[in-house]
């Protein structure tokens, strides 16, 4: 006896029980696209939200290590952070889309008797890919200053 996909039988034949096969297919018939829609909404749904996530981790993680280096060049004995600054703003510049990193402050600081050069970049929160929505993330980074 020959079965068809998810085990039904082809129309007009019998069961083993003797009964037609037509009424497997009745009220189950399309059930399986119906489910396959609704399933695959949800599955599209997630797989968009973990890019999503994985987009704003990486803005986050790159500025994050682009402030830190020009933390890094402004403790330099010979710089000011200014040049931090100006190191900071080259890098976002060249690594994330334009309207990233567009406001980057530095200045130095105290930290627990020890004099920092602290580097932070205000960014527009990375929600739907590149465009975004209003509100912004800060990402700080700091270096001791030399010549202490």
């Amino acid at each position: 006896m020959t079965t068809l996909r998810g085990g039904a039988l082809p129309p007009g034949t019998t069961t083993p029980r003797g009964r037609s096969s037509c009424h497997l297919l009745g009220p189950e018939r399309g059930a399986a696209t119906v489910e396959f829609a609704l399933v695959s909404v949800v599955l599209v749904l997630l797989f968009l939200a973990t890019v999503q996530v994985g987009y704003a981790l990486h803005v986050r993680n790159t500025a994050t290590a682009h402030v830190i280096e020009g933390a890094r060049v402004g403790a330099r004995a010979d710089n000011s952070p200014a040049d931090g600054v100006a190191r900071a703003t080259e890098l976002l510049a060249t690594t994330l889309p334009g309207r990233y990193g567009t406001t980057v402050t530095g200045e130095r600081a105290s930290v627990g008797g020890v004099e920092v050069v602290r580097v932070s970049a205000d960014l527009p929160l990375p929600v739907v890919g590149p465009l975004g929505v209003p509100g912004t993330m800060t990402v700080t980074g700091q270096a001791y200053a030399e010549g202490q």
